[in-house]
């Protein structure tokens, strides 16, 4: 359907509304006209008209004459002319009819009839509705305003929002337009405003008041204004916790910093004029108040520090971050000191921007201590050390052993070890970059773990957030070595030898469980006797020196040891851990004195030697938890032989190093040795030596096989 069709649609219904209510009026008159002729029948007479160029006015009272009746004609009647010419029409009709013809009134009072021009009633506009609509959820308003009064529009904002609207007097009237959609309430307010030529500010009680902008006037700058132009744009997401989304561009830092307290009811004290700090630009989505004041301050104060050093032709770093520590905070650097709810803004050489602050680690020492400190770096040494110190052994002298010199060896050993621990030592501050730490005074309590900080309140909030930052458990990693060693050996030794010795051998060894025996003459011929009675097997004699070895011995052996050393440090820091035992050995030295009547001296030196089980380890662990290991380890055991009697004993000695990756509470195996050893050999008599049976008698067999296996495994675990 088109649109012509649409308009005809709704002309027609308009009309017959009209052509209705115009019916209801006339049928309204000709019911009363019946009433009437029923009390008064001249109203039934009959009207012969034939008339021109008269008056309407004139044709009712002719009419009213004529017939009797009371006609009240009404003298805006004079004005219509009437032709007519009516033969026998009953008074009602004709009355009926001119009130149609010519748009008349009849009011009736009685039998007194009024006639006038038809008045139609006063249409009342119906009153425009204000379309206002707010969210409270998300702060944005809606509005579609359109040459609306200003009071009614700020009555319907008030009533949505909760939020009040003052204007001046003589503004009630003043028509609005503006259209948008899900705006925010203070931009709302702002755009409003724009679009009216008006000016808007909000008081510290969170009226917005509307005022109309004088020609040629200024703003006040006691005022400050919501009204902003494109490039000082922002909205408060949380008026408690003072987040803010902002986009400011090249706009006087003074500014900022008063709108925005006026917006979110901060309570400000300037200790010295802002003008001079200068304009910042700042775009960002989500941010605190405080954290909008910290980069406002360090990208004033950084620019104002790299303009006066380009000035002075002193560009190098180190002298930048000496004149932004010292000098400038002197000349007149700008900072802020926050006290509760009260900011304090000024610069950094105004007392009242000053503090002192104590900051305590919580988590971490305040003292970086270096790897754990030990009187020497193993065991052995130590004792070469203690070699030294030993006082020599003489046999002419009573053959005293002196060890009181081993106790002033040892304490001098462990007071080196004291001195090289505080010499290590160095303060946490050491991490902590020199820009922090510039233009503030910073000192250590050890005893108390903490930091004494005095300075501009801007630059130690800067120093404590780094130190709170980097305050973080330090994780201690407890390790635990298993140290597998198994031995295993099966040895089977068999078989019959005998020949003659150079004398006489009695019957001696083990017969059970395992047989290792030494049978001499007699006992053979004790034997060889024992067959006579066996028909005429005669086997005779063996000589005295005549010796029978019978071996029949299988031994097996499964030995293990487990060693489960277990040490625990801090992450970056070396653990050691030694367990062992000394022994000694002796050297004799041999000194001649004098030519005519040589002396001897002998001198007896007892020279120590350690078997030891040593582990040192350095872990580090990473951000994602995996642990790197430095591992260092010493085995070593006295094997129970020597080569002479005097020499030092054996000893037995395993040594593993490695650096790992691994997970917390993984088990990985460092390293391992295996060793086996397979003996199959023997002797006898040719080719019986081989024959099944019997060659258990003519021959001499041993078969050993032996199995050693050294593992060590290692599992560390985190603890925060």
């Amino acid at each position: 359907m088109s649109y012509k069709k649409y308009i005809y649609i709704i002309f027609l219904i308009l009309s017959l509304k009209a052509f209705s209510q115009s019916d209801s009026r006339i049928n309204s008159i000709e019911n009363q006209l019946e009433l009437l002729k029923v009390d008064h029948p001249e109203f039934e007479q009959k009207v012969n008209v034939n008339i021109s160029h008269t008056t309407l006015s004139n044709l009712l009272l002719a009419i009213s004459k004529v017939h009797g009746i009371n006609l009240n004609v009404s003298p805006q009647l004079e004005e219509i002319n009437v032709i007519n010419n009516f033969s026998d029409v009953n008074i009602t009709d004709l009355l009926v009819f001119l009130v149609k013809e010519y748009d008349l009134e009849i009011q009736f009072t009685g039998n007194i009839i009024s006639i006038s021009k038809y008045q139609p009633p006063v249409q009342i506009p119906a009153e425009k509705e204000v379309v206002a609509q707010y969210d409270p959820s998300l702060n944005v308003l809606s509005l579609d305003l359109q040459n609306d009064p200003l009071e009614k529009v700020f009555r319907k904002i008030t009533d949505v929002s909760g939020k009040n609207l003052v204007f001046a007097p003589g503004m009630e009237n003043l028509p609005l337009s503006i259209y948008f959609a899900r705006v925010p309430f203070d931009s709302a307010m702002e755009k409003l405003a724009i679009s009216n030529n008006l000016e808007v500010t909000q008081s510290r009680d969170g009226f917005f008041i509307f005022n109309p902008i004088e020609t040629g006037g200024e703003r006040s700058s006691a005022n400050r204004i919501i009204s902003r132009e494109d490039n000082f744009n922002y909205s408060i997401l949380d008026p408690y916790k003072k987040v803010l989304k902002v986009d400011f561009n090249n706009i006087p830092a003074e500014d900022i910093i008063y709108t925005l307290g006026d917006d979110l009811n901060l309570d400000i004290f300037t200790a010295s004029s802002l003008t001079e700090m200068g304009t910042v630009t700042v775009n960002a989505e989500e941010i605190s108040f405080d954290n909008l004041l910290n980069n406002i301050f360090e990208s004033i104060n950084a620019g104002r520090s790299s303009e006066s050093l380009q000035q002075e032709g002193r560009l190098d770093q180190n002298m930048l971050r000496n004149e932004f520590g010292n000098n400038l905070g002197s000349s007149g650097n700008f900072t802020y000191k926050k006290e509760g709810d009260l900011y304090f803004f000024g610069t950094e050489d105004q007392l009242a921007l000053k503090q002192v602050e104590v900051i305590q680690m919580m988590h971490r020492s305040i003292e970086m201590l270096s790897n754990p400190s030990r009187s020497n770096q193993s065991r052995r040494a130590d004792r070469n050390n203690f070699m030294a110190a030993n006082t020599n052994y003489y046999p002419g002298n009573n053959q005293n052993f002196n060890g009181g010199n081993m106790s002033p060896s040892n304490n001098n050993n462990y007071r080196s070890s004291e001195t090289s621990s505080e010499i290590n030592t160095e303060g946490i501050q050491k991490i902590i970059p020199d820009e922090l730490m510039a233009g503030i005074d910073v000192k250590i309590d050890s005893e108390l773990n903490n930091f004494v900080v005095s300075g501009p309140a801007a630059r130690i909030e800067r120093f404590k957030s780094f130190v709170q930052y980097i305050d973080k458990p330090v994780p201690v990693i407890l390790i635990e070595v298993m140290i597998l060693e198994v031995n295993k050996t099966a040895i089977v030794e068999t078989g019959v030898s005998f020949g003659l010795g150079d004398e006489a051998v009695q019957t001696e060894g083990r017969a059970f469980p395992s047989t290792d025996m030494e049978l001499g003459a007699q006992t053979v011929n004790r034997i060889i006797g024992g067959f006579d009675g066996f028909g005429s097997l005669n086997m005779g004699k063996v000589l005295p020196e005549f010796y029978m070895n019978i071996k029949a011995m299988e031994t097996n052996g499964n030995l293990k040891i487990l060693s489960t050393p277990k040490l625990s440090t801090l992450n970056g820091h070396k653990a050691h851990l030694s367990s062992g035992e000394t022994t000694y050995y002796a050297v004799t030295s041999q000194s001649f004195f004098g030519s005519q009547i040589p002396q001897t001296s002998e001198v007896t030196n007892y020279y120590p030697i350690d078997a030891e089980l040593a582990l040192e380890i350095m872990p580090f662990v990473s951000g994602d938890g995996e642990i790197t290991l430095d591992i260092n380890v010493i085995q070593s055991n006295f094997n129970g032989e020597r080569i002479a009697e005097d020499a030092p004993p054996g000893m037995n000695s395993r040594e593993f190093s490695s650096i790992i990756r691994m997970r917390d509470q993984d088990v990985a195996i460092l390293g391992g040795i295996e060793e086996r050893t397979k003996d199959d050999s023997g002797s006898g008599v040719p080719v019986l030596a081989r024959v099944p049976v019997i060659k258990w008698l003519f021959s001499e067999r041993r078969r050993q096989d032996s199995k050693k296996k050294l593992n060590i495994l290692i599992k560390p675990t985190v603890i925060y």
